[in-house]
């Protein structure tokens, strides 16, 4: 047969096939659109098998629903115990929707919207609690408790807590967890050292004290004892990924990218996605000496991590490095709207105002590198030798309020200034530097309140929180 034989014969069938096909695809459909029909038919002829199917049908699809928030519920702890409580919190909604009268859901709820600092939410779930139990369990007033002391009445709260402690109360960790972060939200790094020895006294093998006892040795200005701490925190949870950041960090701080390399090469196996990991690397290459690569690693990280000091201030040094000091201003700026007691990033701002030709602007830069710097040396000493010790005064606490208003710290200098009236109501000190405050806040009626109160009488400070009259 000759090709213009073939193509007359296939093109002659096509129609033929089209329609075969055309036919069968009706066909279909016509069988698909009959299903309903025939489906109602038979739950017509066979009541009992259809309301069987639909009956198994539905409880597989409970248990189905049960078995995955019960998945949800042992992840919402997972999370919690690896201080994870946004995670926490999401799992936790569909526990509550699968199971809305349960006391003990809603408790673990409590606890997770509490370390968010989401206290009325934490309290919504509590009072369920009561609603639930028809009065308060131990385990509630126990987290009620707990919600009070992290918004910050830990003086009065804290004996009898330790007290249940003492009695080897079975939620003795989460106590001592909880006074030792309110602690340290204060800065009252004594005894938060305190509640993290007790807390590793009752589980030796806990890696999660000793990292946290490490940090407090940090503040408390002993890195050797805190690096001890943070090696132990490893030993017992070698994939304890903040504590081996920390060590990888302090290495890069003390300028030793050697002793900091095995850290960051575990980290990337362990978290190569982690951008705090790629910084870190980046770091680490520019103390080597190799730019580019640090610059390849850290620029992507920064978009991740837009408010990281360590990672800005590097960047920064690396810009002025390669004589672009115009670009390391923004980066250093940028710290300092964060913390504008942070030494490092206001000496290398001098050195990038040099470069400019912005003399005065580089001098005054320095000059307030260096009144920062002398002033968190008092602060320091205060914190490490008189705070939480027998000879500390409210005056001491005055003082060290005073110092981190000087320095920008707003919200932890009304702290220990108020910390400082509870020890004496009449501390001219503390009235002057509230007076001072709240002139520079435009709130001239507190202003003049302060101002009148520090010209009160006078009492004469004891050792303790006790005050006594002048003679």
């Amino acid at each position: 047969m000759s090709d213009a034989t073939d193509c007359q014969s296939l093109f002659a069938t096509a129609p033929v096939q089209e329609a075969k096909r055309g036919s069968g695809s009706w066909h279909f459909l016509s069988r698909v659109l009959r299903f309903p029909f025939r489906a109602a038919n038979g739950a017509r002829r066979h009541p009992f098998l259809t309301a069987l199917f639909l009956l198994v049908l539905l409880a597989g699809s409970g248990a189905g629903l049960w078995g995955y928030a019960h998945y949800q519920w042992r992840a919402a702890q997972g999370a919690l115990s690896a201080e994870r409580p946004d995670e926490a919190r999401e799992r936790l909604a569909l526990c509550l929707r699968v199971w809305p009268r349960n006391p003990e859901v809603h408790l673990l709820a409590a606890r997770a919207a509490r370390l968010t600092g989401d206290f009325p939410g934490a309290e919504t779930h509590l009072n369920r609690c009561l609603e639930l139990q028809e009065g308060a369990t131990e385990g509630v007033q126990l987290e009620f408790l707990l919600m009070r002391v992290q918004a910050g009445d830990i003086d009065t709260l804290a004996p009898a807590l330790f007290r249940l402690v003492d009695q080897k109360h079975p939620e003795s960790p989460m106590i001592l967890d909880s006074l030792a972060r309110a602690y340290i939200h204060r800065l009252r790094y004594k005894p938060a050292y305190g509640c993290l020895s007790r807390w590793i006294e009752a589980r030796p093998t806990s890696a999660k004290p000793h990292y946290w006892r490490a940090w407090t040795l940090e503040r408390l200005n002993n890195p050797k004892a805190a690096k001890l701490d943070y090696a132990r925190a490893l030993e017992l949870d070698p994939d304890l990924l903040p504590a081996r950041l920390r060590v990888a960090e302090m290495h890069l701080e003390d300028r030793m990218p050697d002793d900091a390399q095995p850290h960051l090469e575990y980290l990337q196996r362990q978290a190569p996605d982690d951008p705090r990991v790629r910084a870190r690397l980046g770091i680490y290459h520019y103390l080597r000496g190799n730019g580019t690569r640090a610059r390849e690693l850290m620029e992507p990280a920064l978009t991740e991590l837009p408010t990281d000091a360590p990672l800005l201030i590097t960047l920064a040094n690396l810009d002025i490095q390669e004589n672009q000091p115009e670009r390391a201003e923004p980066r250093l700026r940028a710290v300092l709207r964060a913390d504008p007691a942070d030494t490092e990033a206001l000496f290398a701002l001098a050195a990038a105002l040099r470069l400019q030709g912005r003399t005065q602007d580089a001098a005054d830069a320095l000059a307030e590198h260096d009144r920062t710097r002398a002033a968190l040396a008092r602060i320091n000493a205060i914190l490490k030798d008189l705070t939480d010790s027998p000879t500390g005064t409210a005056d001491n606490d005055a003082e060290l309020g005073g110092m981190f208003l000087e320095i920008g710290r707003e919200n932890v200098a009304l702290y220990w200034l108020e910390r400082a009236l509870e020890r004496d109501p009449n501390n001219a000190r503390a009235h002057r530097a509230l007076a001072e405050h709240y002139q520079r806040k435009g709130d001239r009626p507190k202003a003049e309140a302060h101002r009148q109160q520090a010209r009160a009488p006078a009492t004469i400070p004891t050792p303790g929180s006790g005050t006594r009259p002048a003679p």
